[in-house]
């Protein structure tokens, strides 16, 4: 696992070494730098960070192959890399050391861009190709490493693992893409290829760039796949099949000369990783869990696995205090991510680089097996649209919903806050999409925050103007293919996971030099959950069905069963602490909203009024404000130079 940065067309000294300091944290062991000049490209500046995981002694970037052809920095690992190499041998090739970046370069100068879909791991590249005079960017098929890029006039092109990176040079404008951050109120995070900097852009998953003569030119060179179904099997063969996919993904991110663990959350998906971890070492597996103190804590339940299989166990604490933790996670995402769950995250990867390097986490389970309660709602909304007629639904089930109390309809909310008023509204305006919506509203109106009733009182008459014009950078993806499920979970494969669910893993993780893996998304496994009919998937309302009847192969049937709970940060509770309180005053005063002019600071002092309410919706909606402003203190009007505390519980460094 590493950081990568660099240019072309660019010829500033001292650039790429400041480049590379800022994501020294991303690849503590190592680093380097290559130079060329190109007779087309002029310039040509790679940059690398390196943490030593596989071959720690070889591996060093930028890595050139023997003939000088190609260079490359890379963002990794590639879990089939043994089995690549010995083909490779066979065909006469020699290698110098034992490191998947060495087979990867080698790879790629034989085959090309053809040599990705050879891979299974996770990866962002940039490889400088001296024959085609062009520099070649990828990603991994569904986005577990980030790349930004920037291009700038004149033929030049600006990459690296991190924006915070590209803020080291001061050649493009830091213009804020009013638009990023309408769709930063709805989902917690931006989605698809823009960026809060409008000059700023995500390469996506499963895409390329090359750029040569002085343009970039994209290229999906992967998407979900779009067989649901595939061929007919019987619960028994697909279980089988399900077991041996489970156990080659995580015998292949086992693969480490370095220590490993995982984190254990209690629930169904992790639970499962650690279970098939231990089976596979025949040491006991390094495990790590977080928790708050309150009802739908899980720590209980993970401690109890861990002594089941013999874990050596480890348990922090997430407490209201810790939002002195706040601007470091903020500086470390990059982006505004206005997820509480980023803070207990981030100290999971604190403690964890005390003992490990590397991290088996459980992203993507619910994603590929549809996991979530939004999946359940819209998979019971299709039930529902289809068994009672329209003009019943208008007339008669939704009066008698608008009449419901949101005290009684809270009895079903699985979250320790209330469902309260606004809660209840977003139901009742989910009630009226059914039948109406497409899948994409109905995905985004279930998982937002901010929508039109509360953007329309929040924004500032000049933020509105400025919405109205500037152009949308982004559009969900046109996808009719299979059934609605089907459509569902692919849709998630466009923002939800590589913007948010992996963005932060990666960055959260790699803020303590800590490497996450995540078994659940191996390719071969994606395409197996895509063949898989959806009544292995959801039957009823319980979700990953499949995945529940492996788990009580390996762990007690009580495991296998257990209801989801969500992940959830109690922050309602901590709007009660004085060291909450007195970090909302400053970043939600009405000095600071003024002074940012995208919202009317009556509408915000109201909001936080509100939130002795105790709503879901709205204590959310308070924390995702308060994490914007405090990335634009950082990041705009600071410019990104900011210092990270040292240690938990430092306090919060001064922003």
């Amino acid at each position: 696992m590493c950081g990568i940065c660099g240019f072309v067309g660019i010829e500033e000294p001292g650039l790429i070494e400041r480049m590379t300091a800022s994501i020294v944290h991303r690849g503590p062991d190592d680093s380097g730098v290559f130079t060329a000049r190109d007779s087309e490209l002029g310039s040509v500046t790679l940059g690398h960070r390196r943490l030593s995981i596989i071959d720690l002694s070889g591996g060093h970037q930028p890595m050139t192959t023997p003939s000088g052809n190609c260079t490359m920095v890379f963002n990794g690992e590639i879990y089939n890399f043994a089995e690549i190499r010995d083909r490779l041998i066979a065909r006469g090739l020699a290698f110098e050391t034992h490191s998947d970046t060495e087979v990867l370069l080698r790879l790629y100068e034989t085959e090309g861009p053809d040599a990705l879909h050879q891979l299974n791991g996770m990866f962002a590249l940039a490889i400088y190709d001296r024959t085609k005079n062009e520099l070649f960017l990828a990603r991994d098929r569904v986005g577990i490493k980030p790349l930004y890029y920037v291009e700038l006039p004149g033929g030049k092109l600006l990459f690296a693992s991190e924006a915070k990176a590209l803020m080291r040079h001061d050649g493009w404008d830091r213009e804020i893409n009013p638009h990023a951050i309408h769709d930063y109120l709805g989902l917690r995070y931006v989605p698809g290829h823009s960026c809060i900097f409008k000059n700023v852009r995500r390469l996506g998953p499963g895409e390329s760039l090359t750029f040569k003569n002085g343009k970039a030119t994209l290229r999906k060179w992967w998407s979900p796949p779009q067989h649901e179904g595939g061929y007919p099997k019987s619960e028994g063969e697909y279980l089988e099949e399900l077991g041996e996919i489970m156990e080659r993904s995580v015998s292949r991110r086992m693969i480490s000369d370095v220590p490993f663990g995982a984190y254990l959350s209690g629930g169904l998906d992790s639970s499962l990783t650690v279970a098939l971890m231990a089976k596979l070492s025949d040491m006991p597996v390094q495990t790590f869990s977080v928790g708050f103190d309150y009802e739908h804590d899980e720590l209980s339940e993970a401690a109890a696995t861990a002594e089941l299989l013999g874990c050596q166990h480890h348990e922090i604490a997430c407490r209201a205090e810790d939002v002195a933790l706040l601007p470091d996670v903020v500086y470390h995402a990059d982006e505004p991510m206005g997820d509480a769950i980023n803070i207990p995250m981030f100290k999971l990867a604190q403690e964890a680089t005390k003992h490990v390097t590397v991290i088996l986490t459980g992203e993507g389970a619910d994603e590929i097996f549809g996991g979530y309660l939004f999946h359940k709602v819209m998979w019971a909304a299709q039930l529902y649209r289809s068994m009672v007629p329209s003009p019943l639904r208008r007339w008669v089930v939704q009066p008698l919903m608008s009449l419901t109390p949101a005290s009684l309809m809270n009895i079903a909310f699985k979250y320790p806050a209330h469902l309260g008023k606004r809660g209840k509204q977003k139901a009742l305006d989910y009630l009226e999409m059914i039948g109406e919506g497409t899948i994409d509203e109905g995905y985004r109106h279930l998982i937002s925050l901010f929508d039109k009733r509360d953007t329309d009182s929040v924004y500032s008459d000049d933020f509105k103007e400025r919405l109205q014009g500037s152009a949308r950078l982004w559009t969900p993806p046109t996808d009719s293919q299979g059934s609605r499920f089907d459509q569902m979970l692919r849709l998630q494969f466009g923002h939800w996971l590589p913007d948010n669910m992996l963005m932060r893993n990666d960055k959260m993780s790699m803020s303590s030099s800590i490497e996450g893996r995540v078994p659940f998304l191996d390719h071969e496994l994606i395409d197996f959950s895509f063949r898989l009919p959806r009544r292995h998937k959801i039957r009823g309302l319980t979700g990953k069905y499949l995945l529940r009847k492996l788990t009580e192969k390996v762990l007690p049937r009580d495991t296998a069963n257990r209801k989801k709970m969500p992940f959830y940060v109690p922050i309602e509770k901590y709007f009660q602490q004085k060291a909450f309180v007195e970090m909302m005053d400053d970043l939600l005063s009405e000095e600071s909203t003024r002074r940012r002019g995208i919202f009317q600071p009556q509408a915000v002092a109201q909001l936080r009024d509100s939130l002795h309410q105790n709503e879901f919706v709205l204590v959310k909606q308070a924390y995702s404000l308060m994490t914007l402003e405090l990335w634009f203190r950082i990041f705009v009007d600071g410019g990104g130079n900011y210092e990270p505390s040292q240690s938990i519980g430092s306090g919060a460094a001064s922003v």
